[in-house]
């Protein structure tokens, strides 16, 4: 099997799951820690046992042995660096959204088409055993014909978030706030289960800005499945409660309400025996312990990075590839401009 060299750009939140991610694979190597905050570079690589660290991405990206990079970057930044990155013969693991704009994601994956590079979003809920159980029973007819859902997160961010941060709470930064970021993950399993969204209305709230955010704090959606189930969607950051996500898909045949919190929890399977012996089994199976890192991220960004370790090594296709990260970025587009946000679907636009 051959190395895979890898380098983590972007030290913050996230960066712990990347690096626990690779440094679980066989025959892989975490090598470099690059953040623009030196300290914050060097305080991941000396937790993880990383032996390089610079604030320079070029240097990174200058190495002949990197096979791949994490871009674990503010949204804002995200275009810029992969571009750098396909460009310079890397193969890249980009957390959500792609881009800003559907105009430089379109870009992005066209970059990664010509340049043979290996281009994954960050959708680590996608590989969770709850959602990969739901969607093969959503596959296998158990749930009948989907007719109506719910999905649903609420958490709390406090000022300290919005006003610690250059990029955070802003339009320019982050491109939206409580739908774009916390919202994505979400919105993008659900869409993904459903075969996709129409946005029929949407609208977003400033209510309880925190930090001096200029972004909607609040954001409710109306979405209808290309099989005519409709889907209702809402977030907010602004809860008393840190994190907890709900989506409950309702068919024909059956229902279903789990979670995407730290490990994912089917909370009701009802209709069928085969969905109820389904659910059952589910249940009983053990869990995966959590990885270091921030509970609510679960478990699954080992899952998403293997994923892509085995793409880069023989071609194979991934779940959650950039053109599933672009489809995203269409839909979060749609659903801004059909709020009439007046900062972020412009910026989400490319303007």
């Amino acid at each position: 099997m051959k190395r895979l060299v890898h380098a983590v750009i972007g030290c913050g939140r996230v960066a712990p799951n990347h690096v626990d991610g690779f440094s679980a694979l066989p025959g892989v190597e975490v090598r470099w820690a690059c953040d623009r905050d030196r300290e914050a570079a060097e305080s991941l690589a000396g937790a993880h046992g990383l032996p390089r660290v610079t604030t320079d991405v070029a240097e990174v990206l200058a190495d002949p042995d990197v096979d791949s990079v994490s871009i674990a970057t503010g949204h804002a930044t995200h275009h810029g660096l992969v571009s750098a990155a396909l460009a310079a013969g890397k193969h890249v693991l980009v957390e959500k959204p792609l881009a800003l704009s559907v105009e430089d994601g379109a870009a992005l994956t066209s970059l990664a088409e010509r340049t043979g590079r290996v281009l994954s979003v960050v959708s680590q809920h996608r590989y969770d055993r709850v959602v990969t159980a739901v969607r093969d029973w959503i596959g296998a007819g158990l749930l009948g014909d989907l007719v109506s859902g719910v999905v649903s997160l609420q958490c709390g961010r406090d000022d300290a978030y919005y006003a610690g941060s250059d990029w955070r709470g802003t339009y320019r930064g982050e491109g939206g706030s409580a739908l774009v970021n916390q919202g994505y993950h979400a919105l993008d399993v659900t869409r993904w289960l459903a075969g996709g969204f129409e946005v029929l209305g949407a609208a977003t709230g400033h209510t309880a800005p925190r930090g001096g955010m200029e972004t909607e704090d609040t954001l409710a959606a109306l979405l209808r499945t290309p099989r005519g189930a409709l889907v209702t969607y809402q977030v907010t950051v602004a809860s008393s409660i840190t994190w907890r996500t709900r989506v409950e898909l309702i068919g024909t045949g059956g229902s279903v309400l789990f979670d995407l919190d730290h490990p994912g929890t089917l909370h009701v399977a009802e209709g069928n025996d085969e969905l109820r012996a389904a659910a059952a089994e589910f249940t009983s199976a053990e869990v995966e312990q959590a990885p270091p890192g921030i509970g609510y991220y679960g478990i699954s960004h080992r899952s998403q990075i293997a994923d892509f370790a085995a793409a880069v090594r023989d071609g194979r296709p991934m779940i959650a590839d950039d053109r599933a990260g672009l489809e995203t970025l269409v839909l979060l587009q749609d659903i801004y401009r059909t709020a009439g946000s007046e900062a972020a679907a412009p910026a989400l636009a490319g303007s």
